[in-house]
């Protein structure tokens, strides 16, 4: 996947660290290691958006992991620490990475793809096809958040249905 100015491709866990940490959790001390849930899982997936560089300017992972609404009939996998690089925001790389994720779930043949969204970033979601569930929480030391899911077929095509319908409805 390209964009005018980078590239979305997949990356090793490790090379998402630095600016997952930067963005999402700059609250922590500079010497406390961050390590998160995600980075040791043999199962977890990383894509990045590279500047012509080769510099991390965006990153998103995605792990196998059940949806707080219950056990899906198919696979369900969760889309964690997306974050892009302040300067580089508004560039059309989120959504990138979004789709990169997207079609990583449809060649494993599709199922539910889910994240704990910031609420700032609610629309980003939105506008990749995902759909609210529940209400706000707050994620301390972070700020309020919002479940948001879609359905994935093995096409790509999204597969949620209306807003008012809950996770597996038809």
């Amino acid at each position: 996947m390209v964009g005018p100015d980078y590239t979305v491709c997949r990356v090793a866990v490790a090379r998402t660290l630095p600016l997952r940490r930067a963005v999402l959790r700059p609250h922590l001390p500079a010497d406390e290691p961050y390590l998160p849930p995600d980075a040791t899982a043999s199962s977890t997936v990383a894509f990045a958006a590279l500047d012509g560089q080769g510099e991390v300017i965006g990153v998103a992972v995605l792990t196998p992991d059940e949806p707080p609404f219950g056990r899906p009939d198919g696979g369900a996998w969760r889309l964690r620490g997306m974050a892009v690089a302040p300067e580089h925001r508004s560039r059309g790389i989120g959504g990138a990475l979004l789709d990169a994720h997207v079609a990583h779930v449809a060649g494993l043949g599709g199922g539910i793809l889910w994240c704990n969204a910031r609420i700032a970033a609610r629309g980003l979601y939105e506008r990749g096809g995902m759909s609210a569930w529940g209400e706000v929480f707050e994620e301390p030391l972070i700020g309020p958040h919002i479940v948001m899911w879609r359905r994935v077929g093995a096409d790509g095509a999204a597969r949620a249905p209306a807003a008012d319908a809950g996770p597996w409805s038809a």
